[in-house]
């Protein structure tokens, strides 16, 4: 099986561009997008006609691909989501509990992502995504939410998306909770002892403890990272991931800070 993993794009479609552009998509089994397509890195880049190009990309990706994309969900993306009723048109009462998980996350903003994406395609959004004996997720997972319930890996991951769904639905069904699996841990300033697959920290709060290996994106890594059997690929949309065989191999994009830095070397 060959996997193509993407991790946070931080709405910079340019290196979305050019891993299509070097990539063929037809040779692949599946590809993920880790999360986190939204907010940019610096507060100087926030434009709204960005956000909407960022939620129509994504949008027309997954029309294109099919099944064929995962779409994960980040810590950078949710806050929009529990903003949605407040929204034009909206529905119910909105979770500011999450929606105001970040200072970026504000409500004109959530009105241009939710013109575009529909409940139905909000609730496509994965917490995580098993393939080829590896799991996927935006942060990583805790052995603390990883169920240990069912008598396979198989049983236990359809355990944990019946969890995600839970909490999910929770949203704006209880809009003053924090539902379990989107915790703060207090690495990243929050009261839980550890975060949620959105939230958790790789350095400081991520072990490869479970029963297989791990493929995240979320913490913004200065080197190369793995950990036991796992692996966090985020750079700073600097690189992507192929998996193939067992094999993990990251990609760089030449006109990052990470391709530059190496150019600059030789």
């Amino acid at each position: 099986m060959r996997i193509l993993a993407i991790p946070d794009l931080h709405e910079n479609l340019d290196f979305l561009k050019y891993i299509m552009a070097v990539e063929d998509t037809a040779t692949f089994d599946h590809i993920v997008l880790l999360g986190d397509y939204f907010d940019p890195p610096s507060s100087e880049d926030v434009s709204l006609a960005q956000v909407q190009r960022v939620a129509g990309t994504i949008l027309g990706f997954k029309e294109i691909l099919g099944d064929k994309l995962h779409l994960l969900c980040g810590n950078h993306d949710l806050p929009y989501y529990a903003l949605r009723p407040a929204c034009r048109g909206g529905v119910g009462r909105p979770n500011h509990m999450i929606g105001k998980w970040l200072e970026v996350s504000t409500l004109a903003r959530a009105e241009v992502i939710n013109e575009l994406w529909d409940e139905a395609f909000w609730c496509s959004l994965r917490g995580a995504v098993l393939l080829d004996g590896w799991l996927f997720s935006h942060a990583g997972i805790h052995a603390h939410h990883w169920p240990k319930d069912g008598d396979s890996v198989e049983g236990r991951f359809a355990r944990f998306e019946r969890n995600w769904a839970r909490d999910f639905a929770q949203i704006h069904a209880q809009p003053a909770t924090e539902p379990e699996l989107f915790a703060i841990g207090r690495a990243r300033r929050g009261t839980s002892e550890f975060g949620g697959p959105l939230w958790l920290d790789w350095n400081e709060e991520f072990v490869d403890a479970l029963e297989l290996p791990q493929i995240v994106g979320h913490t913004r890594c200065a080197n190369p990272t793995q950990k036991g059997r796992s692996y966090c690929i985020d750079f700073a949309q600097a690189t992507y991931a192929i998996v193939e065989n067992g094999d993990v191999q990251l990609n760089i994009w030449p006109k990052s800070w990470l391709g530059e830095e190496m150019l600059d070397s030789v």
